[in-house]
């Protein structure tokens, strides 16, 4: 059971880390672009930015699932959050030279294509497939930010660049398969429902 006065904070926490996700995504962008042109003590902020960002995705939905706050309109935030801080950071990494354009473009493609998806369901079993393969897709875009700003921006090149070239290859794919899968996977029927 939800008690009523725990509702409130615990929703508000999980909206305003959601929020602070938006808020982050041009200071890391300012950040990342300022360690790879000459100011190498904003690599570390962009690091902390990057981790707290990472952070807030993880929690916010759990705290908002607790409090009973998890309504439509906070899941659609948070997609927008992840959005408006993944493709400005796939941005700055395609302007600074790392990152190829496709992996913002591809990212970018895939989120208005969910979004059209999603107002075009008319049931909730069509879509939740995709779903989730979309969200570890998302999971995947955090992990590549990450890989860039650890390889990239804090420069400890674990991976050489022909590994990064490799995941870039692989954006495209990671991040469409909700769109092309369903035509080659059909996903197991739920027990209970019929097949």
């Amino acid at each position: 059971m939800i008690l009523q006065h725990e509702a409130v904070p615990w929703g508000l926490l999980a909206h305003g880390l959601t929020g602070a996700r938006i808020a982050l995504a041009p200071v890391f962008v300012a950040c990342v672009w300022a360690a790879h042109h000459g100011v190498p003590a904003k690599a570390w902020i962009a690091g902390v930015a990057f981790a707290f960002a990472a952070l807030s995705d993880i929690l916010d939905g759990r705290w908002a699932r607790r409090s009973g706050s998890d309504r439509a309109w906070a899941r659609w935030f948070d997609h927008g959050a992840d959005i408006g801080f993944i493709v400005p950071a796939f941005s700055v990494y395609t302007a600074v030279g790392l990152a190829p354009w496709w992996v913002p473009a591809s990212v970018l493609f895939a989120f208005t294509a969910y979004v059209v998806r999603s107002r075009n369901a008319t049931s909730p079993r069509r879509v939740a497939f995709p779903d989730r393969v979309g969200h570890w897709g998302g999971v995947a875009n955090y992990v590549l930010v990450g890989v860039l700003v650890v390889n990239c921006t804090l420069q400890v090149w674990w991976l050489p660049k022909w590994a990064l070239w490799v995941v870039y290859a692989l954006v495209p794919l990671y991040s469409t398969a909700p769109l092309w899968l369903p035509w080659f996977v059909r996903p197991r029927a739920s027990q209970g429902s019929p097949a």
